[in-house]
């Protein structure tokens, strides 16, 4: 008798851990869900720089995303001695590392007036690096724009 008594708390145990489970896997809903679409925010902050750059250099600016959204540079401009019609500069979008910049995206660029360089980041902070591409015969003073969200 008391092995009967035994036995039917475990059938009780295993009936309840069976329901449990069907219960679990029961996926028919009426209500359905949809996931937000991300949208990048249009680069409303602008952040002009001027810096020298030696020859053979490179240097980087950084800068720092609220939110996920657009970002565009443009190398505005590039003065200095005897420089070469067909010079170009590279530009880059990255994450500052250490004392650098590392790119993740970049481009050989002439100055102009349209960004050379864009992409969609954020949110955190990044960096733009302007490298000399072996054609500055001497030091040279740039000026560039960073637009972001």
């Amino acid at each position: 008798m008391a092995r009967m008594f035994i036995v039917r708390p475990a059938l009780v145990l295993a009936c309840a851990g069976a329901v449990a489970v069907a219960a679990c896997g029961n996926t028919s809903s009426s209500a359905t869900t949809t996931s937000p679409s991300v949208v990048a925010a249009a680069a409303t902050i602008n952040e002009p720089f001027t810096t020298t750059l030696q020859t053979g250099g490179a240097i980087f600016y950084s800068f720092s995303m609220a939110q996920y959204g657009n970002v565009a540079v443009t190398l505005t401009g590039v003065s200095g001695a005897d420089l070469p019609e067909d010079f170009t500069l590279n530009i880059g979008i990255g994450r500052p590392s250490g004392t650098s910049c590392t790119s993740q995206s970049a481009v050989d660029a002439v100055p102009g007036e349209t960004p050379q360089l864009t992409g969609v980041y954020g949110p955190g902070i990044f960096c733009v690096r302007v490298v000399d591409t072996g054609k500055l015969p001497a030091q040279a003073t740039i000026s560039a724009v960073v637009a972001h969200s």
